[in-house]
C-alpha cells in the first residue's frame, strides 16, 4: 500500500519486514488540499501557486523584482498582486532607499511630532496600516488583502487583524487544469471581475488577480462610506445631513440596504430607492462529484458536493460510500452506517435466510436519530418508537417518512436519508460534512475505497467475511447460516439454472444500458445479478435488484436510461381494478372469505399487483373490507322450496304470515311438517 513504508532486516535465522504508516502533517492554515498528487506519499498536499515559471508555497509573499511597490502573495492557488500605498507619519520624510517603496521618517515614534503632523494610524482605526522601525527610522504602508480561495461564508475575521482567513479546508482529487475560487470553477483563459477592486484570470489551475489598493483615510471607520460599485471607501462629514427614504411607511437613513425579492437588492441613496437584480453566471462547469444547485438562501446556483450514497441490494451486495462493491451473506444484525464521531445517527440491518441456507436478504432496517427509532420492515410496514404508523409520517424538526414512487423514503433533519423498497433494496445517503465521521458496513466515507474494510476495532482486514462479522450486533442466535464462497455456490448449479441466470442478467449488456457503460462499469452488477438469479424462483425476478442498483448509479452520474423497467420486465406498475404494485406483498391474496392472513400460506413475499391495505379482492376488483357481503345464511323462501310443495298442499297456511308470527325457525319447520302430513292423509 502507498501509505506503508517497508523495512527489511537480515537476521541470522530469518528475515523480518517492518511496516510503518506514513504520518501526514496537519494543514491548519491551508484551505485547498490536493489528494493523491504526490506519487510517493499518501498525504494531502497544500495547493500552492505557479507564477512566471516559479512555484510558491501557500502563504508565501514576495516583491516584484522590477517594482518594489508591487507585492504578491499566494493563497490556495491564487496569486494576488497589489500596489503598496505609503503612509508618512512625519512632515519631512526622507526619500525611499534603493529597492524599497516608501519614504522614511527619521524617527521611530510620533511622541515628539510637531504641530500639524499626521498621527500614526492606530489598530482600531485602520489595522491595515503597518509601520516598521529600523534603527532610528520608520516606514509606514498600507497593503491590500489577498484574494482567498474559500467562499465568503468561510471568512474568519480575527480581532486586530487586517485581513480575514479561511476556516477549515476543502479537499480536491483532480484539478484537471481548472481553477477554483469559492464555489466557482473556471477554465484556463477565463477572465472575471471578482469585485470592484479585483480583476482575475485563470491560468492552468492558478488564478492571477490584480487588486487595487485603497489609500489610508484620515477619518475613523464610522465616518467612512463605500458605495457598492466603488472600490475604496471615502470620508464623509460627520455633521452632514443625509437624505432619507420612506419605505412602507418607515423612515430609513441614506445607505440602508434591504432585499426586495430573492435576487433583488435595494439601497436608499440620496433619498432615492435604487434596486438591482443580482446577475448569475450561466456557464458553470462543476468538477466530478459536484452538482450545480441553488442552495437555500442563495440567488444563483453554485457547485455543491454530492451526497455520499451507500447501496444494499440482492443477496445482499454492498456498495460503500466510497464506491467499493463486495458480497457478504451473513445472516445476523449489523451496523450498516453510523456517525462514530458525534453519534448523531445509526442505521442497522437485519439479514435473514430467505430462499436457501446459503444466501441472506435484508429483512428490516432500524434507524436511530435524535432520540427517535424507526423500523422499516417487509410488506412496507413502518414502526416509529415501536408503534405502527401510516404514511406520510412527520415529526417536526426530526424526520419525515413518506412514499416516493415505489419506495419508502426517510428524511432526517441531519441530512441523512434512507430509501427502502420493502423487499431487499436499500440506500443510505449522507451530506459531505459527514466525511471521515462514519463507520460500519458502508465504510468510513473518506474518499478512499481501499480502506473501507476497517473492522470495528479500527484495524484493516482483508476479506469481506472478517469485515462483516466485526460489525455484528445484538444476539448471536440470529446468526444461523454458513457463509460459503461464491465459487462453491456456482459450482453446485446445474446447467438449467446457469442458462436462466445468464439470460436474465445479459440485459445489462443490452442497448438499454449501453449509454452508461463508459461511465459506470456494469461488471460488478452483472456478477451480483448472476449470483442472485440462480438462488430464487424465476417468478420473483431477483435480477431486477441488480438492474435497479445499476440504473440508480447511472442516474447519480447524470445519465438517464429512459423506461428501462418496461424493457426488462421490471416495471410491474400497470395494475388494474384498484390494485397497486408492491415490491414485497403477501403471496396469498386476501378476499372477503379470508380477510386475514392465512397461516398456511408461505411466509415469503413477492412483487406484483395487490389490493391496497384496508381492501380485499372480491369479484375481480378491490373493495373496502366493510363492503364485503354478509356470510350466506339459509333464507325462509329457500327452506320452503326444499320441500318442493305446491301451493295447493298448504290451503290454510299463509307462509309469510307464519314467518312473521313464529319467532323460532325450528318451531316454524315443525308446524310446516305436520301440516304437510295432515294434507297427505286427507
Amino acid at each position: 500500500m502507498k501509505c506503508l513504508i517497508y523495512s527489511f532486516f537480515d537476521l541470522p535465522q530469518n528475515k523480518q519486514v517492518k511496516c510503518d504508516r506514513e504520518i501526514c502533517p496537519i494543514h491548519k492554515s491551508c484551505y485547498l488540499l490536493l489528494f493523491g498528487q504526490e506519487k510517493k506519499s499518501c498525504c494531502d498536499m497544500c495547493k500552492g501557486c505557479t507564477h512566471n515559471g516559479k512555484n510558491y508555497d501557500n502563504g508565501a509573499e514576495w516583491t516584484d523584482a522590477e517594482d518594489p511597490c508591487k507585492k504578491l502573495s499566494c493563497q490556495g492557488g491564487i496569486v494576488t498582486e497589489t500596489t503598496v500605498h505609503c503612509y508618512t507619519a512625519c512632515r519631512n520624510p526622507l526619500p525611499a532607499e534603493e529597492g524599497t517603496c516608501c519614504p522614511v521618517c527619521p524617527d521611530c515614534s510620533n511622541e515628539d511630532s510637531k504641530e500639524g503632523d499626521v498621527e500614526l494610524a492606530l489598530p482600531q482605526t485602520d489595522p491595515c496600516v503597518t509601520c516598521t522601525c529600523m534603527g532610528n527610522s520608520s516606514t509606514c504602508m498600507k497593503k491590500a488583502c489577498p484574494v482567498l480561495p474559500c467562499p465568503a461564508s468561510k471568512h474568519v475575521y480575527k480581532r486586530g487583524m487586517c485581513c480575514p482567513e479561511c476556516a477549515g479546508n476543502r479537499r480536491l482529487f483532480n484539478m484537471d487544469g481548472k481553477c477554483f475560487l469559492g464555489m466557482q470553477v473556471y477554465k484556463t483563459g477565463d477572465i472575471f471581475q471578482k469585485d470592484p477592486c479585483t480583476l482575475c484570470i485563470c491560468n492552468h489551475s492558478t488564478i492571477f488577480c490584480e487588486r487595487r489598493s485603497c489609500p489610508p483615510l484620515d477619518c475613523r471607520p464610522e465616518y467612512q462610506i463605500k458605495d457598492a460599485e466603488d472600490c475604496c471607501p471615502r470620508c464623509t462629514d460627520p455633521e452632514e445631513k443625509k437624505a432619507v427614504c420612506m419605505i412602507n411607511g418607515k423612515v430609513h437613513e441614506d445607505g440602508y440596504r434591504w432585499q426586495m425579492e430573492k435576487c433583488t437588492q435595494c439601497i436608499c441613496r440620496d433619498g432615492q430607492v435604487q434596486c438591482a437584480v443580482e446577475p448569475c453566471e450561466t456557464q458553470i462547469t462543476c468538477p466530478t462529484g459536484h452538482t450545480l444547485k441553488t442552495r437555500p438562501g442563495d440567488c444563483c446556483p453554485s457547485c455543491v458536493e454530492d451526497d455520499g450514497v451507500c447501496t444494499v441490494f440482492g443477496d445482499p451486495h454492498y456498495r460503500s460510500f466510497d464506491g467499493r462493491i463486495f458480497n457478504y451473506q451473513g445472516s445476523c444484525k449489523y451496523i450498516l452506517a453510523k456517525d462514530c464521531t458525534n453519534r448523531s445517527f445509526s442505521v442497522e440491518v437485519l439479514n435473514e435466510a430467505r430462499y436457501s441456507k446459503e444466501y441472506s436478504w435484508t429483512k428490516s432496517i432500524t434507524i436511530k436519530a435524535n432520540g427517535t427509532k424507526i423500523r422499516l420492515g417487509q410488506y412496507m410496514k413502518i414502526h416509529v418508537n415501536h408503534k405502527p404508523v401510516k404514511l406520510p409520517y412527520i415529526e417536526l424538526g426530526v424526520l419525515t417518512v413518506f412514499q416516493e414512487d415505489r419506495n419508502v423514503l426517510v428524511r432526517t433533519n441531519l441530512g441523512m436519508k434512507v430509501l427502502w423498497d420493502g423487499n431487499s433494496y436499500l440506500e443510505v445517503s449522507v451530506p459531505s460534512y459527514f466525511k471521515d465521521h462514519l463507520c460500519g458496513l458502508c465504510g468510513n466515507y473518506n474518499g478512499d475505497p481501499n480502506d473501507d474494510f476497517k473492522a470495528k476495532n479500527g484495524r484493516l482486514v482483508r476479506t469481506a467475511e472478517d469485515f462483516g462479522n466485526s460489525w455484528r450486533v445484538g444476539k448471536m442466535k440470529r446468526c444461523v447460516m454458513s457463509q460459503p464462497s461464491s465459487t462453491d455456490i456456482l459450482r453446485k448449479r446445474n446447467n438449467e439454472v446457469h442458462v436462466r441466470a445468464m439470460r436474465e442478467c445479459n440485459v445489462l449488456k443490452s442497448p438499454v444500458f449501453k449509454p452508461c457503460h463508459k461511465t459506470v462499469s456494469a461488471v460488478p452488477y452483472y456478477n451480483s445479478c448472476y449470483l442472485d438469479a440462480g438462488e430464487c424462483r424465476p417468478r420473483d425476478r431477483c435480477y431486477c435488484e441488480s438492474l435497479t442498483a445499476y440504473a440508480r448509479q447511472c442516474a447519480r452520474a447524470g445519465l438517464e436510461l429512459g423506461d428501462w423497467r418496461s424493457a426488462t420486465g421490471c416495471d410491474g406498475m400497470r395494475c388494474r381494478n384498484g390494485q397497486q404494485y408492491m415490491n414485497c406483498a403477501p403471496a396469498c391474496r386476501r378476499t372477503c372469505k379470508k380477510p386475514k392472513r392465512d397461516k398456511s400460506c408461505r411466509r415469503q413475499c413477492r412483487p406484483g399487483c395487490y389490493c391496497p391495505p384496508g381492501t380485499v379482492w372480491h369479484r375481480k376488483r378491490c373493495i373496502p373490507l366493510d363492503e364485503c357481503p354478509p356470510k350466506d345464511t339459509p333464507s325462509q323462501t329457500a327452506s320452503v322450496k326444499c320441500f318442493n310443495l305446491p301451493n295447493r298442499h298448504l290451503p290454510h297456511l299463509n307462509t309469510a304470515e307464519s314467518v312473521a308470527k313464529v319467532m323460532d325457525i325450528e318451531t316454524f319447520f315443525v308446524k310446516l311438517w305436520n301440516t304437510f302430513h295432515l294434507q297427505k292423509k286427507k
